[in-house]
């Protein structure tokens, strides 16, 4: 396998992670998520930007074409600030205009070229274009793109939990031969554990498992479970693997978690399916399968895992 088709098994490994939940607001707020980032949050830019705010409270006042419209003008502005060319540039990416997302972004950053928060705009909107490409060359472009994106991002802030988290990913999901590289993930998972970051247990964790150091992978997605973190795909690898190691116990706990972090998620119903499945539940892995269909009714796994009892 060449460098590029090795780079890709990376695009679809992170591509993956970055469709945001259909029922965000069945998350517990006492839950810390490891997910890909669905954009800057509003109260981040307050903090950021104070001028923002009165865009900020139209936003939450579902005023977002308003103040799409409103941004636009601006643009003509000699006083414009990166800030509103940031909001814009997420308002334009979510609605699918990459285009302009891009000449948003770009301004954004050529007026301030050492603010992370910009940095970290221009990774979202490349991801964004990432998320579109087709074909080999096209896909593995975009792919160098996001990920010299949230390198830069991270040369420019640490802190960016986002940014850490892609590139830990990156290195995990890509072969070394890709430029993928186990240790340089965990380095970055165990650098964001030392800041605080506690979602980098999950992390780490993952890391762990698939450099087959079990003994550390266990403690790390216990604490996690402990410290009520969760990142869903690695949880249910872990919880297939367990299963395949016959580790019941350990596998039923992880499935728990994940189907009290995400009730709305089909995966982790049908993991637990076929938790029930394998302890020759039948009656319990119906219910489960059943709870999967009902959040997606077109998983034709489920339906013939359903079907086969």
């Amino acid at each position: 396998m060449n460098r590029i088709a090795a780079r890709l098994i990376c695009v679809l490994a992170i591509g993956a992670l970055a469709v945001p939940s259909r029922a965000q607001d069945e998350r517990l707020a006492d839950v810390v998520y490891m997910d890909q980032p669905t954009g800057i949050e509003l109260a981040v830019y307050v903090a950021n930007w104070p001028a923002l705010a009165p865009y900020i409270d139209r936003l939450k006042a579902s005023q977002a074409k308003a103040v799409e419209a409103d941004l636009y003008q601006r643009l003509a502005a000699p006083d414009v600030s990166d800030g509103e060319l940031n909001l814009l540039a997420q308002l334009e990416w979510r609605r699918g205009a990459l285009d302009a997302a891009d000449v948003a972004v770009d301004r954004a950053v050529a007026l301030k070229p050492r603010q992370a928060l910009n940095a970290f705009q221009k990774a979202m909107v490349t991801f964004a274009h990432l998320r579109q490409a087709s074909g080999i060359y096209e896909q593995w472009t975009w792919q160098e793109r996001t990920q010299d994106a949230y390198q830069h991002t991270f040369d420019l802030d640490p802190r960016n939990v986002s940014a850490r988290y892609y590139l830990a990913y990156s290195y995990m999901n890509t072969p070394w031969y890709g430029g993928g590289d186990s240790e340089k993930a965990l380095a970055l998972s165990e650098g964001g554990i030392a800041l605080g970051q506690i979602g980098f247990y999950a992390v780490r964790a993952d890391a762990h498992r698939l450099r087959g150091e079990l003994d550390a992978a266990h403690a790390d997605y216990d604490t996690a479970i402990k410290l009520k973190v969760i990142k869903l795909g690695g949880l249910l690898d872990a919880a297939r693997e367990e299963l395949a190691r016959r580790q019941w116990d350990r596998a039923k706990r992880y499935l728990d978690w994940a189907v009290h972090c995400r009730p709305d998620a089909t995966t982790a119903y049908e993991g637990l399916g076929d938790y029930y499945v394998a302890v020759n539940d039948t009656a319990q892995a119906r219910q489960s399968y059943e709870t999967a269909l009902q959040r997606d009714s077109k998983n034709e796994s489920v339906k013939t895992k359903l079907a086969g009892l």
